[in-house]
């Protein structure tokens, strides 16, 4: 695979890359008043002064811009909650405007004077120095929306699992336990317990709390998931995606929605450092030694990075060693846990690599690790029985065989083919 390094092509890019303006406009965002600075940039040695406004109403920006600050400029807005917000507006006005990380002036002297006009005056200044080196990131409407569902789903998910493990705590801590029958939930579980022993006092209203959060987060996880299946169902980028081996509805989802454009970053190892499998460049040889001797790698990952990206990838490292073991790189995980490496450590490199593949997929590239095409189907049969053949049905198709052998047509129809999937899942433990 091409790794080679291109020019981005995205709102996250070089400032090498780019024209600079003449005018210089340092906007720190609030959500109600706003702070402008405007330089005037002929020599960028020498920057003038041009005009300030210290508190800007946000609802008389477009006219304040219109009246006067010239086109012939450049805004950088400190990220914060509105900053895309206002990023769209002077967008849709016909005026540039990137958003720039919070750390660019966070220095000691913005901590001894703080004051709204100064960090506007910085973050002109940063820029004018050539101290910003890319703008962050910001997704267009649509998906930003999905971002929202994303992260709604995310915490129903958080919740559900926190409520849960707050009532198996209490169970626990009086003694009880019980069983979850073939055909009833967990809250229905709960409930027949709390009849069977009488409780009784703040323990029993305790419990039947938990157990109506606990139903209401589960209903909200799962509500939220079929909307996510649906919106994957018709999106050819995100049924692309699931072509990797142990990446299903969320995790393709997830995958598109937060990287969107695959071109941001100019190759597949930019990518998974952003999905957090940056490795420390510089340890010293006695921690590299203690990393090697607990299975590691002898470079331990440095933090950064979507840490919800990192976790779905991880998980899908896991899935591809329990389940996709006669793949190539399901082989190449075995390989390394054979040689004595940490099984979680192999999962999160299996996952790095399924993560670059999806950088290649994004871009429209094919890729020799993907599934077989019948494995492919058999992963839409199972997302046709998760939405239900009612839903399916009202979406136009008329079974689970129909629905995957559409959806494998569209997305191997002029791809080459590759071998079929081994007819035996093999897992290891």
């Amino acid at each position: 695979m091409n790794e080679e390094a291109q020019e981005p092509t995205g709102p996250e890019r070089s400032i090498k890359a780019t024209s600079r303006p003449k005018y210089i406009v340092g906007l720190d965002a609030h959500s109600r008043k706003q702070a402008i600075s405007v330089w005037e940039c002929t020599d960028p040695w020498n920057p003038d002064l041009y005009m300030e406004n210290p508190k800007c109403d946000i609802s008389k920006l477009k006219d304040y811009y219109e009246r006067n600050v010239p086109l012939d400029s450049i805004t950088i807005i400190e990220a914060s909650t509105n900053s895309a917000l206002i990023k769209g507006m002077l967008n849709d006005i016909g005026f540039r405007a990137e958003v720039v990380r919070a750390d660019v002036i966070a220095d000691k002297q913005r901590k001894r004077k703080v004051c709204d006009i100064n960090d506007a005056r910085r973050l002109a200044n940063a820029y004018i120095r050539g101290d910003i080196d890319e703008f962050v990131w910001t997704p267009s409407p649509e998906y930003a929306e999905y971002r929202d569902i994303l992260f709604a789903y995310r915490d129903a998910v958080k919740e559900t699992t926190r409520t849960s493990n707050r009532i198996w705590a209490i169970c626990c801590r009086c003694g009880f336990d019980f069983d979850i029958k073939a055909g009833e939930t967990k809250s229905d579980s709960i409930r027949e317990m709390i009849k069977q022993l009488n409780i009784t006092g703040f323990i029993k209203d305790r419990l039947e709390m938990l157990v109506k959060d606990y139903e209401y987060y589960l209903s909200r996880r799962d509500e939220l998931a079929r909307k996510i299946s649906e919106i994957v169902l018709e999106s050819k980028a995100m049924l692309a995606l699931m072509q990797l081996p142990g990446i299903y509805q969320i995790a393709a989802f997830a995958t598109q929605v937060i990287v969107e454009d695959a071109r941001r970053f100019p190759t597949a190892s930019k990518l998974a450092a952003y999905g957090g499998y940056a490795m420390i460049g510089n340890t010293s040889g006695e921690e590299e030694e203690r990393s090697k001797k607990k299975g590691g790698t002898g470079k331990p990952l440095d933090g950064d990075g979507r840490r919800d990206l990192k976790t779905l990838y991880c998980e899908a490292g896991h899935t591809v060693l329990n389940c996709c073991g006669e793949m190539e790189i399901g082989k190449w995980g075995w390989r390394l846990f054979y040689k004595g490496k940490n099984k979680n450590k192999v999962a999160c490199a299996v996952g790095r690599k399924l993560l670059t593949y999806a950088w290649h997929i994004m871009r429209g590239d094919p890729t020799p690790n993907r599934e077989s095409e019948a494995f492919y189907k058999r992963k839409m049969m199972r997302f046709y029985s998760e939405l239900g053949a009612k839903r399916m049905h009202e979406l136009g198709y008329a079974s689970a065989k129909d629905f995957a052998e559409k959806k494998a047509e569209l997305i191997y129809g002029k791809l080459p083919k590759v071998a079929d999937a081994p007819k035996q899942i093999i897992k290891r433990r």
